[in-house]
């Protein structure tokens, strides 16, 4: 999400007494909080270029309810570090979703490590990230039913590593699109395992063509199974 940088108030919390405290435009480096047109506040340190720096809370104000006593409430917050106007460091974003990333930043993307919660569903991804993408190494939790994707990512998709399915489970194995391809292995919780492939499986419906990637559908090939540790 961008910033406002509309019309504003802006009230200077460094200003010594006998100082002027208020404008309508950033007038020099300090700390201060402004207020935009539209309700949206930045409360934080202003450096010598007069922008943002250091430590700082971005609110996004948007429509409210017919509860909302002004008409507009909260949407989002950014609490954290910026550099040259920009989310750089550590810090919290809560989107206008309910989602939330805390975690580092570069230049106003998720960079580094960091943690995503989806509010629908409770999944959390924590990891790596480039680019607002999930990149290097990472574990994403499902909210439903606690299983977990482990491994390596990249451009926001798993490509390798483990499935784990909770008190039944874990699949070693390549990833695409989120789905379990080619040679990979069981290991059950009982002390089985099994190897074995999962092959595509063309839907005789689908037509082909259509630049849309999509994920395949795939049937386990399963190898008999082995005994290799009694439970």
């Amino acid at each position: 999400m961008g910033d406002d940088e509309a019309q504003c108030q802006v009230v200077y919390a460094d200003a010594i007494e006998g100082e002027e405290s208020e404008f309508n435009w950033v007038k020099r480096p300090g700390k201060a909080k402004i207020t935009y047109a539209n309700g949206s506040s930045f409360e934080g340190t202003f450096n010598s270029e007069r922008i943002k720096q250091d430590e700082g809370v971005y609110i996004w104000m948007g429509a409210g309810g017919e509860d909302d006593d002004e008409g507009t409430k909260e949407i989002a917050r950014y609490e954290g570090n910026y550099e040259n106007g920009m989310r750089n460091g550590v810090g919290k974003m809560t989107y206008p979703n309910g989602d939330s990333y805390a975690g580092s930043w570069v230049e106003g993307k998720m960079n580094g490590e960091g943690s995503y919660t989806y509010a629908k569903t409770g999944d959390i991804y924590s990891g790596w990230w480039s680019n607002n993408k999930k990149n290097g190494k990472g574990t994403y939790s499902f909210g439903a039913d606690k299983s977990m994707l482990v491994g390596e990512w990249e451009n926001g998709e798993l490509v390798s590593g483990s499935w784990e399915l909770k008190n039944f489970a874990t699949y070693y194995g390549s990833f695409k699109m989120g789905k379990p391809v080619g040679e990979g292995k069981f290991e059950f919780k009982n002390g089985y395992t099994q190897s074995g492939e999962f092959v595509e499986v063309k839907n005789p419906d689908e037509e082909d063509g259509g630049d849309e990637a999509k994920a395949p559908n795939v049937a386990w090939k399963g190898q008999p199974m082995v005994l290799t540790e009694a439970k």
